[in-house]
């Protein structure tokens, strides 16, 4: 067990890591914006404690097994986040064709025939 000093900081991460998370899995913009807010001032307070009392040479491997969960949560919806990202992206291409980007320049007769004009 964490010291209590240790243990509450680290919840509210791990409450703002599950926020964040269930924001990603609604779509809501303001939702993902705003636990997003939340999880960083939650990890920038944890950090600033852990500098200032230097706890974390006394919290052990508990502490570190904790960290390395919430670093594969954060990795796991960064990736999900991208996944949305992409999947928003072909349903607007779809919607609106004009928006993709031409990676060649838009090709046609008259190009091809360019060099035999009389």
């Amino acid at each position: 067990m964490l010291p209590a000093e240790i243990e509450k900081p680290l919840a509210l991460i791990e409450l703002q890591c599950q926020a964040v998370a269930a924001a990603v899995a609604s779509g809501e913009p303001q939702d993902l914006d705003a636990a997003s807010q939340g999880l960083r001032q939650a990890a920038l307070d944890f950090s600033a404690f852990m500098e200032r009392t230097g706890a974390a040479a006394h919290a052990g491997p508990q502490l570190r097994v904790r960290l390395k969960k919430i670093a594969t949560q954060i990795g796991m919806q960064r990736e999900n986040l991208l996944r949305r990202s992409a999947l928003i992206e072909r349903g607007l291409n779809a919607l609106l064709p004009s928006t993709q980007k031409n990676t060649y320049a838009p090709g046609g007769r008259a190009s091809m025939y360019r060099g035999f004009a009389s």
